[in-house]
């Protein structure tokens, strides 16, 4: 796994949406860049007061490029209230623009994270 320091180079900045406020979930995603048919995106949930092991990361996430949609091939699995893993996207061509949606965590319904 790259430690999110590092994203810096990839071209692709962070970006979080969410809180750690009663309820809500903060969500930090962080491509890293598409190589070998493959897109990986670094993930950080944190909370205070969700369960965030009940959401399939797989199931409730799309990325959306040249007009594909498509659901992650692995995705690691929330646990505990401060979690990181990885979301993996089979991937054609080079990927410049995207949007990675994730819908159902509280406390905002759908989640939309654009590049660039």
């Amino acid at each position: 796994n790259v430690p999110a320091t590092t994203a810096v180079g990839t071209g692709f900045k962070p970006i979080n949406t969410g809180s750690t406020n009663e309820g809500d979930v903060s969500i930090e995603l962080t491509p890293q860049k598409a190589s070998n048919g493959q897109l990986k995106v670094t993930i950080a949930a944190n909370t205070h007061s969700v369960d965030i092991s009940q959401f399939d990361l797989r199931k409730i996430t799309t990325l959306e490029y040249s007009g594909k949609t498509i659901n992650p091939v692995s995705a690691s699995t929330l646990s505990g209230h401060h979690t990181n893993g990885e979301l993996v996207f089979n991937v054609e061509g080079e990927i410049k623009e995207f949007k990675i949606k994730i819908k159902g965590v509280p406390n905002v319904e759908e989640r939309v994270f654009s590049w660039p």
